[in-house]
């Protein structure tokens, strides 16, 4: 994509991050969060990368727009679809795909963990447009991230049989840091 922004090209690229390789097992990849267990990541803190932040990378070329949208709010992801449609040049579209049998949950509480992804900060709804990055929807305060994350069976390990503070601790900073870089 980033050569394709480079030459100003028209055109809307969908990113569906699923946070791993879904097709082989949710292996870890460059966009698994820190702390989740993968099927090639069992150790007993789970990956201990960090998520590449790929919004941050896209706007780093200046494309004519970028976004962060999620099922779970269905008026922020068709307001910046129909945003994307009107303009010209590189668009892009970053969406957060909760996977039930790779993280760990009932396909019901889809939206559910989708909600929480937003509420906690872990995914927050962003746009850049016109040289700025501004978040599209606040919840303040914020739920603590192992809100989000005891619901997944891939972050079971930072709870049972004895909660991992280190780790848990880690990944809110992470994502207070992050929260707190975008008005």
């Amino acid at each position: 994509t980033s050569a394709a922004i480079d030459r100003g090209l028209d055109f809307i690229y969908l990113c569906y991050d699923n946070e791993g390789y879904g097709n082989t097992g949710q292996q870890s990849s460059a966009s698994t969060p820190h702390g989740a267990r993968t099927a090639t990541e069992r150790g007993p803190r789970g990956y201990p990368g960090v998520k590449k932040d790929l919004f941050s990378l896209w706007v780093a070329n200046r494309p004519a727009y970028a976004a962060t949208i999620i099922a779970a709010e269905p008026v922020d992801l068709a307001r910046k679809v129909e945003k994307a449609k009107r303009m010209k040049g590189p668009r892009l579209l970053l969406a957060l795909a909760p996977c039930p049998p790779g993280w760990g949950f009932d396909p019901k509480e889809s939206i559910e963990i989708g909600k929480l992804a937003v509420r906690t900060g872990v995914w927050p709804l962003l746009e850049y447009v016109d040289g700025r990055v501004v978040r599209t929807k606040h919840y303040e305060p914020r739920l603590p991230v192992e809100r989000y994350l005891e619901r997944q069976r891939r972050f079971a390990h930072l709870f049972a049989p004895r909660r991992d503070e280190e780790t848990l601790a880690a990944i809110q900073t992470a994502v207070d840091e992050a929260c707190a870089r975008v008005a």
